[in-house]
């Protein structure tokens, strides 16, 4: 049965359907942004700068990056013939692949003795086939999520929450800029940090719309002031060379090779991706207040994730790595209370400016990143809670209480001692890799074996 809250009962100020102005929508979309575009560029820089790439190259890479997360945005937003969510999910290159791109780069690519282009149009190629795997994972939500329950979503996105904690604890103390001049953890960064949150809980829980809707550029913004007086901001940034326009190019590294050793490698990472997804939108559901069970919710699965596929299908064919929803901006989401499509539309077409006019890019660089830690420290923890309503949507009795332990038990040993699984063949290693696999898969087992009436 679909269910959804009644207007009386909302805490959204732009619910799913509405129409900001065209003002407002672009200071929501623009909290979107700042949640998540050094996000974006992570990945690609990540993978390129461990394979040896050229800075030309990087950057292209990185262009396009923005460009399909641009357009996964759009039509997740728009949901044309059926392809997205039609919600405002957020989409961008994962996360979840970096690690086994460069192990197969250097180790399976580079020791046969391919060159660069070569290295690149294999991988390419695998994510190809891999966007290929997701849409077809997508035809069978409805199977799927006999297994992936309420439980198993909610379980994954309180995972997905606190597995990201780190992060936001990173920058808070500095990063790792902060590490390498012995400046991490100190009482300016921490300082700056903390303004930051503080500032965007003040601004949340006043009752003009305009400004909790802006908690977190507000809280950004300040923070951005506080930490220029403290002489934390690195202007220099402004001086470096920059491309002015970059343009997508067709297997601009030459068509795709395949390699049988990479796709096993990563083959496996693309159906994390479709756990991983189902994750992250029902915690968009659950925050635009839209169902998480019923058909209308099923459709949003098939078509959310559908789109993933498509966009890392065809991103790849432009030097594009695997594109996922991503899952910090559902704190954005219930943070500012603004759900419209029509943000989700405008987050799209700047993401799509940014990889055309790279150069507005830079700006965002200057942001450091204790000011970065405490607005992402809100919406992480944000995320969690979202992990937790979905939870509470079912009757939690002890069995479900059962499930629910064991597996975030399992998910956060996983970040708090790695080590643990060190001893294990590769194949299950790979499980526990990622805290968010470890934590999705445990409950999805313990869900399958333990007995529902004894």
């Amino acid at each position: 049965m679909d269910t959804k809250p009644t207007p009386a009962e909302s805490e959204l100020i732009f619910p799913l359907d509405s129409k900001p102005p065209l003002g407002v929508a672009f200071i929501a979309a623009l909290q979107h942004i700042l949640s998540m575009i050094l996000s974006v560029m992570a990945p690609p820089s990540i993978v390129g700068a461990a394979l040896g790439l050229d800075a030309l190259t990087i950057a292209y890479l990185v262009s396009m990056s923005l460009l399909f997360a641009g357009i996964g945005i759009f039509f997740q937003a728009k949901r044309p013939l059926g392809i997205g969510s039609g919600m405002l999910s957020i989409q961008a290159t994962s996360f979840v692949f970096p690690g086994a791109l460069i192990a197969v780069g250097t180790v399976l690519l580079k020791e046969q003795g391919m060159s660069t282009d070569q290295m690149l149009a294999t991988l390419f190629g695998t994510c190809f086939i891999g966007g290929i795997i997701v849409m077809i994972c997508s035809r069978f939500i409805r199977y799927l999520q006999k297994i992936i329950t309420n439980t198993v979503s909610g379980v994954t996105v309180m995972m997905i929450g606190l597995s990201l904690i780190h992060v936001a604890a990173d920058s808070f103390a500095g990063g790792q800029a902060a590490r390498a001049v012995g400046e991490y953890g100190s009482v300016s960064n921490l300082c700056v940090g903390a303004s930051v949150l503080l500032v965007i809980l003040i601004c949340n829980r006043i009752r003009v719309k305009f400004i909790r809707m802006s908690a977190l550029v507000i809280g950004i913004v300040v923070g951005f002031i506080v930490s220029a007086c403290l002489g934390m901001v690195d202007w220099s940034i402004l001086s470096q060379t920059h491309h002015w326009f970059e343009y997508p190019v067709p297997f601009k590294f030459g068509f795709f090779e395949f390699n049988l050793q990479a796709l096993l490698a990563i083959a496996f990472l693309f159906l994390v991706t479709v756990i991983e997804a189902i994750g992250d939108l029902t915690a968009t559901s659950a925050v635009s207040e839209q169902p998480t069970e019923g058909k209308l919710f099923e459709s949003r699965l098939t078509g959310g994730i559908l789109c993933d596929g498509l966009m890392t299908s065809l991103g790849a064919m432009f030097g594009c790595f695997p594109v996922a929803t991503f899952s910090q901006n559902n704190g954005v989401i219930q943070l500012s209370g603004v759900a419209s499509r029509r943000v989700g539309i405008i987050c799209g077409f700047i993401f799509i400016a940014f990889a055309l006019f790279p150069f507005i890019v830079v700006l965002f660089q200057l942001i450091p990143e204790p000011v970065l830690g405490g607005a992402l420290l809100v919406l992480f923890g944000s995320i969690t809670c979202s992990g937790i309503r979905i939870l509470a949507h079912n009757k939690i009795d002890r069995r479900e209480s059962l499930i629910i332990a064991a597996s975030l038990g399992v998910g956060v040993m996983t970040m708090v001692s790695a080590d643990a699984f060190a001893m294990l063949p590769s194949v299950l290693r790979m499980f526990f890799d990622s805290s968010i696999v470890a934590g999705g898969v445990s409950a999805m087992i313990f869900n399958l074996v333990l007995p529902k009436n004894i």
